[in-house]
């Protein structure tokens, strides 16, 4: 769906330049739900205006369904616009429209009739569960009802690509949690594929499939969630589920075990201790779910009364019940 190879936005020039974004490549798979996090800063809001072309890279490329929009001008460029809906932090909905007309703001600057129009804003208004409210203005809405209707309009051209720009930053945490689980309904519903820019690791966790971390300016780490929580090095996956400071490592040896779906509930550590005699000390972890899965990381010391054990046997005992390892 989206593919960014080498892609760099510098502001200013000389001595007053400055790289928002360096040389950052990475490939949001259709119909998931992809994740860019990272703190304020990072680069994450200059990104997302390179894909939706409100920006001009410097350098680089950027694919979005099929088109290079850095080559795109005037009404080719306007035409791939249509093939993406935003949804903002602040909602920017228009006070003096009521929810319904917000909704067909964009369908009306595409010159639908108003017979399409009105089916169009009805189904979607349902679908958002806010069928009751199409004559409410913004301000007779709460914070969530807003966003929703702000997730309406984004989808009102029926867009390839949703991009949400710290959707849920403006919200409390139940509603965010509302806004989250509406917008992989619709993505499994509608399969639209969904660009989520969050400096909450907690938006990732929830919903994201895939996920790119940034750090100034650059993308530290990207793919689908499941891989990355498998690599004990991963930084994101620290993020996601940390497994504790491994500095604090007592001295024996130390392994970080990922396990998903149904052997989160089968006696790894247990089985350890009876199978090779060990002494297994936890260090720290979590069990969340994660793309869809029940996923755990444990970081463990392991030590033998005798000093020394099988590192090799142990790692087979692991991988033979599909728990990934690095001793």
């Amino acid at each position: 769906m989206i593919t960014v190879t080498n892609l760099t936005k510098v502001y200013g020039i000389g001595d007053k330049a400055v790289a928002a974004v360096q040389d950052v490549s990475l490939h949001v798979p259709s119909g998931g739900i992809f994740g860019i996090l990272g703190r304020s800063g990072a680069g994450k809001t200059t990104l997302m205006r390179c894909l939706t072309a409100l920006e001009r890279p410097t350098s680089g490329s950027v694919m979005v369904a099929d088109a290079e929009l850095t080559s795109l001008n005037g009404a080719e460029l306007r035409s791939v616009r249509h093939r993406m809906g935003m949804i903002f932090q602040h909602f920017n909905l228009l006070n003096s429209r009521t929810a319904a007309e917000n909704v067909a703001f964009p369908l009306e600057v595409q010159g639908v009739s108003k017979p399409k129009r009105g089916t169009r804003v009805a189904e979607l208004l349902d679908l958002v569960g806010l069928a009751d409210r199409t004559q409410s203005y913004p301000s007779q809405l709460s914070g969530g009802q807003k966003q929703r209707v702000g997730i309406a309009r984004a989808l009102a051209a029926r867009p390839d690509v949703l991009f949400c720009d710290e959707a849920t930053s403006a919200l409390d945490p139940a509603t965010t949690e509302q806004i989250l689980d509406l917008l992989k309904q619709i993505n499994e519903a509608t399969g639209v594929t969904v660009v989520l820019i969050t400096h909450e690791s907690e938006v990732v966790r929830r919903i994201c499939d895939s996920a790119a971390l940034m750090a100034d300016g650059r993308v530290v780490e990207e793919g689908p969630l499941l891989q990355l929580l498998a690599d004990p090095d991963s930084q994101l996956a620290d993020i996601l589920l940390p497994t504790g400071d491994p500095t604090l490592d007592p001295g024996q040896d130390s392994i970080v075990l990922t396990f998903a779906g149904a052997h989160t509930s089968e006696p790894v550590i247990s089985g350890l201790t009876r199978h090779f005699g060990l002494d297994v000390t936890i260090l720290g972890g979590a069990v969340d779910q994660i793309a869809g899965r029940k996923v755990g990381r444990l970081r463990v010391s392991l030590s033998h009364p005798e000093g020394i054990f099988d590192h090799a046997a142990v790692h087979k005992y692991l991988a033979d019940r599909e728990v990934s390892a690095r001793l």
